[in-house]
């Protein structure tokens, strides 16, 4: 009986391996490429970029500042009331939205600073309301998005 083993049994195991590796990722591979091809516009379409291309348009005119303020379609008062009981949550994830698309600028959720961003989704805010804020518009960036002077009171 030949005891040598032949090269077959000698490599069969790592053949095996090899094989269903090369299996694994061609199917892995396959599976990406199908879902890129179904969602080629994806990226550019969620809401978190939809928001960044719009937040994005004020950081081009902004001075430097270390703060702004925010406004929206709610008393800021209530911006984070409304959350406990799940109302208007999307206003407030615009308002984080905002944060994060301007840091290292912080955005506060007052009225009260020199410069305020406007954020209005559901239409322009009511002139009277404006101008009981003290806010003057600098810049009207369309779809909802002004940026705000904060009158001084003398």
């Amino acid at each position: 009986m030949n005891k040598r083993p032949t090269i077959f049994q000698q490599y069969r195991t790592r053949a095996g391996l090899i094989l269903l590796l090369a299996v694994t990722v061609y199917a892995n591979l396959n599976l990406l490429f199908a879902r890129v091809q179904l969602y080629p516009g994806l990226t550019q379409t969620d809401p978190v970029s939809i928001h960044e291309q719009r937040i994005e348009q004020i950081k081009k005119i902004l001075p430097p500042t270390p703060v702004l303020g925010y406004v929206t379609t709610i008393e800021n008062e209530k911006l984070f009331l409304n959350e406990r009981s799940f109302r208007d949550v999307e206003l407030l994830a615009q308002y984080y939205l905002t944060q994060y698309t301007l840091a290292p600028v912080f955005v506060h959720n007052s009225p009260n600073f020199p410069l305020v961003v406007g954020n209005f989704l559901d239409g322009p805010a009511s002139p009277e309301w404006i101008r009981e804020k003290g806010l003057t518009p600098l810049h009207d960036f369309g779809d909802g998005l002004i940026l705000y002077r904060k009158e001084e009171h003398r």
